[in-house]
């Protein structure tokens, strides 16, 4: 890969990948500002984040056709950004942790560089990471939902999708690598004319490696968590049979009863089922709602770093 660095009043870094270097060329990105400011079609633009659909060209070898590449841009208020001293940013942990992810097997869209700015007491103020886009693709949820209009409400395909996507998380989970940002919209499935549907990960700023393994119990229960609550009720028994029957055995080593069980309280957790969580959520609810009456814009800036504290970054 090819580093490029420059310093001002704060530091800051550019990693690129090397494959990548006839797309963004040192004469036209030779600095962090240049890729903030790469023209584009703006998919997404919030308070924190910023997404923005880039075409570029490529190098003789691909037939010089233009590709489109996906920058993603976070920006840290001072308050959250000051837990990030110490810590990778989203952007240097989701390009390192889809290389991981690709290195051991698991298909991912292809990480091409990612930027760094920190202030001169080392707190991340920005980042930014740039991915190539998958053509012709469309989240899970998104796939779901038009299979089932294909088949007039049966969906045949799903339970191979869902199979398919067992033996993934189990590939990640033997590793001890956790993605803890594990919904459908950060899956993407692109259908082929022959052949069971391809699936790629996307999206994970969050991802990281847990080795006790009280931790990786925990990070195992998010992931697996996350990814059923977020289709709860729509999966049926035999689909989500379909799942365990890629992933297990349990790569923790767990039994399947306890695995089951595990899995089962994370999903209503997340629904705010169980006493503990339904409290926490009447509280965020009140807490939210009060510090709106006072202050909508401190309120936000405290559910971020809440939010920040809870969901490891």
């Amino acid at each position: 890969m090819k580093t490029y660095w420059s310093t001002s009043k704060s530091s800051r870094q550019v990693v690129i990948d090397n494959r990548y270097e006839h797309s963004f060329p040192r004469a036209e990105f030779s600095n962090y500002d240049a890729f903030l400011a790469a023209a584009g079609e703006v998919f997404k633009s919030e308070f924190r984040t910023k997404i923005v659909i880039i075409r570029r060209s490529t190098d003789k070898a691909d037939g010089g056709t233009p590709h489109s590449f996906v920058l993603k841009i976070y920006y840290y208020p001072p308050i959250p950004g000051i837990r990030t001293g110490l810590q990778r940013s989203k952007a240097e942990r989701e390009f390192y942790g889809l290389r991981f992810l690709a290195g051991h097997g698991v298909p991912t869209v292809e990480p091409v560089a990612f930027g760094v700015e920190r202030t001169r007491l080392g707190f991340v103020r920005s980042c930014f990471v740039v991915t190539r886009l998958l053509d012709d693709s469309v989240n899970l949820a998104q796939w779901r939902s038009e299979s089932l209009e294909r088949s007039a409400g049966s969906d045949p395909e799903m339970q191979v999708v869902l199979k398919q996507l067992g033996s993934i998380f189990r590939r990640f989970h033997q590793e001890n690598f956790f993605l803890f940002t594990a919904k459908p919209k950060n899956i993407l499935i692109r259908s082929q004319s022959i052949g069971s549907p391809e699936i790629f990960l996307v999206d994970v700023p969050y991802c990281r490696t847990l080795r006790p393994s009280v931790l990786a119990r925990w990070g195992q229960r998010r992931d697996l968590g996350m990814f059923f609550a977020n289709f709860r009720p729509s999966l049926s028994e035999s689909d989500i049979a379909a799942f365990y029957d890629g992933y297990l055995p349990d790569p923790l080593g767990s039994s399947e009863a306890a695995l089951y069980a595990q899995v089962h309280r994370a999903v209503r957790s997340k629904h705010h089922e169980t006493p503990i969580s339904a409290l926490l959520h009447q509280l965020n609810l009140a807490l939210k709602s009060k510090m709106l009456l006072l202050a909508p814009m401190l309120a936000d800036t405290l559910l971020d770093c809440l939010s920040d504290w809870l969901i490891p970054g």
